[in-house]
């Protein structure tokens, strides 16, 4: 026995050391026996295995002065645990359970940010009869309370929000209190004090308690939900927008009886028996941003959801499934809300929509990217890429539309914006202007609303040979933006979904692949639509209304094939002049890049990394908006004058100022460190192509005429001259003459080969040359003017054969002065290029 100066300390010493599993059922029967023989030891250090003996011999500076530390009598000889057991008695003490941490729970973890405790809710609840009973005692009875108790008590109020004051309130009615005591006392306590121990201090109450095994200590009684400030401000990463810095988002005020508590998530104010609780009713903060029209879905809202991990990401929820409780559980589910009872998360929507009903007016959706407003002097303030919204300094989400959403996932960076600068490198080297150019389309898109009046223009790649980087080229300028596997469409892609695209697109860069083999009249309509700005105008899918379109798109085309555009066009139509002004054509030729594996790792890095230049060069664009504007017009007039365009050939001035001028800009932006003279070289010598190109396409009437002929060369008959005379023959027939040729599906010409004399019916012809754009009367006119001295006759284009035609007004074109047998051999040739089309079609 050892006297500490404050009290006795016994200590029975083993004969052997034991573990503590089997030590501690037996001292908890030496705590139950001194309960019983009403002994005031501490039940806390009776059993409590981590105690150490107060050496004798020391001093005791609990108190002031120190006390010494003194033996009491002899010790006793050391004895057996299952002897000291024994002398106990025969209480069966339960073996000690084996300590099993929980599983995290992640949930929990999130809402117990905002929860707090209020000592004042404890004392309120014990006056009803519903707190903690031993706690009502000690501030109750606080001269009578024992130290444990009170120390115990103390435990609860410091860890309470208002525990500064309510730990004295506590303790200041006791004889000997101060307030430097009881906050060296309260200073020494590492945590609330559990209700197991309370019962320890003072048995026979707690296990009586309603709330017995509910929870772990009293301090549960005064828990509460700390409801954060209004308008909180949250600092968070745009979700997938690496590049991005972290946004501020300003979380306003939930909608009563909802509130935000100070760590987050979604609380409800309900009253039960009079007693007001905090629910919980999601664990992330999830709010409605603001509302918005889909002509096509109706009205939405937008969902703001902020993850601990992801960052910030916005949704639209049509109003439509807010009020269906399996279709809201599948919008949420998809956008990372995964809560089971959707009840109180409908309601609390619900909620959100009428509040802002009555304050804010619903906006329209963003259904295409680009520009938010293309007007070069009052607009080009923001620009949309995905679910981004970029600003000169800032970036602000961009919530999906119907028409958006499935486009969201293209735009999703991926890599480094230092990874693609040194993929960009690759290029740096001469002979690789076209591929450069062909980068430069993506980064001249933005700039197109500073052109008056013009809305797209077309630059096509093509080369028989593959392996020349023609579709590496298209994917590295779709880099820019995001994933070229999503954002680069194909040959197999309908014309309608690639019409389509280019309204979505609006002001991003236009890429098609492998256009080799479209049909000449949708490379046609292509070539017009482009330029037109818009999608042709449909009906739509109900009632007899037509399709929504979208703003006019004002971009730059890129575009590869295996052939060249404008002669596939020229196949449909003969006069192909039109096109060939909206379009500029290049050559691919072979460029030495090196060993092959670096091309190689070259085209994978394209694929692994994107999606970051994009909002750089936008930004550098907003702050130096003016000048940029100045750049691209002076650039542009140096460039009409450098290649000596005249106004028809206003599209290719466009194709070549806006791509320069962009990499110039990406330039001064940092993103590229390419030459750029080097570059204007090349679109220069492309542009002298094109203007001899044009000037091939002169259009003599007899090229037109062989061009018409050789399409229709099986519904031709030919066949040597005859005399119209009935002979004495009985029947009244002609003279028979077997014909050479004789026509397939319906007769359009007759062609007397020994004469050279060629009888054109009108209708089919003036068919012909409407489709191919061609001025009929011109032509006509050209014909008899010409050495062919066309007349209008009346001839029975079947005469000599068993062809039964009446006579018919035709056209009588002589042939003898450019018809040989090489140029016959080229209808034929011609013939037979337009049935395998045909066949293809």
């Amino acid at each position: 026995m050892v006297n500490s100066g404050n009290g006795i300390h016994v200590y029975w010493v083993l004969k052997e050391p034991v573990l503590r599993a089997v030590w501690l059922p037996v001292a908890e029967k030496l705590k139950n026996k001194c309960r019983e023989f009403g002994l005031h030891a501490d039940p806390v250090v009776t059993a409590d295995s981590a105690r150490i003996l107060r050496v004798v011999g020391t001093h005791n500076h609990k108190s002031d002065p120190p006390k010494s530390v003194d033996l009491i009598g002899s010790p006793g000889t050391p004895v057996s645990l299952e002897e000291f057991s024994d002398m106990l008695g025969t209480d069966v003490i339960p073996a000690p359970k084996k300590f099993v941490p929980m599983e995290r729970d992640a949930i929990m973890e999130a809402l117990s940010g905002s929860y707090t405790s209020n000592f004042r809710n404890i004392i309120e609840k014990c006056k009803a009869g519903t707190g903690c009973e031993q706690i009502w005692y000690a501030a109750n009875n606080q001269n009578e309370t024992d130290e444990p108790l009170w120390r115990a008590t103390l435990s609860i109020a410091k860890f309470c929000e208002d525990g500064a004051e309510m730990v004295h309130k506590v303790s200041r009615k006791h004889e000997g209190y101060t307030v430097e005591k009881t906050n060296e006392k309260v200073a020494l306590i590492k945590g609330p004090y559990k209700c197991q121990t309370f019962d320890e201090y003072r048995p026979g109450i707690c296990q009586k308690c309603p709330h017995w095994n509910t929870f772990k200590s009293p301090i549960a009684l005064g828990k509460k939900v700390k409801e954060a400030e209004e308008d909180a401000i949250v600092v968070q990463p745009l979700l997938d927008v690496p590049t991005a810095p972290p946004q501020q988002f300003v979380i306003p005020k939930y909608p009563a009886p909802y509130f935000r508590g100070s760590g987050g998530g979604v609380f409800k104010r309900v009253r039960v028996a009079d007693e007001e609780r905090e629910v919980p009713i999601y664990h992330n903060d999830l709010y409605v941003v603001r509302r918005i029209r889909d002509p096509e879905i109706g009205e939405c809202a937008v969902v703001r959801l902020h993850l601990p991990r992801d960052g910030v990401r916005e949704f639209t929820v049509p109003l439509t499934a807010v009020g269906s409780k399996d279709e809201f559980r599948k919008h949420l589910a998809a956008h990372g809300v995964a809560v089971i009872k959707m009840d109180e998360l409908m309601a609390y929507t619900n909620q959100w929509i009428n509040d802002l009903q009555m304050k804010t007016i619903a906006e329209e959706a963003r259904r295409q990217f680009g520009w938010t407003d293309d007007d070069a002097d009052t607009g080009m303030n923001s620009f949309v890429v995905g679910n981004m919204e970029i600003f000169k300094d800032r970036i602000e989400v961009n919530s999906p539309s119907s028409k958006t959403l499935d486009l969201f996932p293209a735009f999703t960076p991926k890599g480094t914006l230092e990874m693609w600068k040194e993929t960009m490198e690759f290029w740096n080297r001469p002979g690789m202007e076209m591929h450069q150019y062909m980068v430069g389309l993506s980064f001249g898109a933005p700039l197109t609303p500073f052109f008056e009046n013009m809305h797209g223009a077309i630059f096509h790649i093509h080369s028989k040979d593959s392996g020349l980087g023609k579709t590496t080229a298209m994917f590295a300028g779709a880099s820019v933006w995001g994933d070229p596997d999503q954002l680069v469409l194909q040959e197999r892609d309908t014309y309608a979904s690639k019409m389509n695209r280019a309204e979505i697109y609006k002001n991003l860069p236009f890429y098609m692949d492998e256009m080799t083999n479209t049909l000449p009249k949708d490379l046609s309509d292509f070539a017009y639509q482009i330029p037109s700005g818009m999608q042709r105008n449909r009906m739509g899918p109900k009632g007899n209304t037509e399709r929504r379109r979208g703003a006019p798109w004002r971009t730059l085309v890129g575009s590869t094939g295996n052939t060249s555009m404008v002669e596939r066009i020229s196949t449909y139509k003969a006069m192909p002049k039109a096109e060939a002004q909206r379009i500029l054509e290049s050559r691919a030729k072979v460029v030495d890049t090196g060993d092959k594996s670096e091309t190689d790792e070259f085209s994978r890095k394209i694929m692994r990394c994107y999606g970051h230049a994009g909002v750089v060069f936008i930004q550098y664009l907003l702050n130096h908006k003016e000048e940029a504007r100045e750049l691209l017009l002076n650039t542009q007039v140096k460039l009409d004058k450098a290649a000596g365009l005249a106004k028809e050939n206003r599209y290719w001035s466009v194709l070549a100022a806006g791509p320069i001028t962009g990499l110039m800009l990406a330039k001064r932006a940092g993103l590229i460190n390419w030459q750029i003279a080097p570059i204007v070289k090349y679109i220069l010598s492309v542009m002298d192509n094109a203007r001899e190109t044009l000037t091939g396409m002169g259009g003599d009437v007899q090229s037109i005429l062989t061009d018409y002929w050789a399409e229709h060369y099986n519904n031709v008959l030919r066949i040597k001259s005859t005399d119209n005379r009935h002979s004495d023959n009985p029947t009244g027939l002609d003279h028979l003459v077997q014909p050479e040729a004789t026509p397939r599906v319906q007769m359009v010409a007759r062609y007397e080969y020994d004469v050279k004399k060629l009888y054109l019916l009108p209708k089919p012809l003036k068919e012909w040359c409407a489709k191919q754009q061609i001025n009929y009367s011109g032509f006509i006119e050209g014909l008899k003017t010409g050495p062919t001295q066309a007349k209008s006759i009346v001839k029975r284009l079947g005469a000599g054969t068993n062809i039964n035609m009446p006579p018919a007004g035709a056209w009588e074109i002589d042939c003898s002065s450019f018809l040989n047998d090489e140029t016959e051999e080229t209808i034929a040739a011609g013939a037979i290029m337009f049935q395998k089309q045909n066949q293809a079609d």
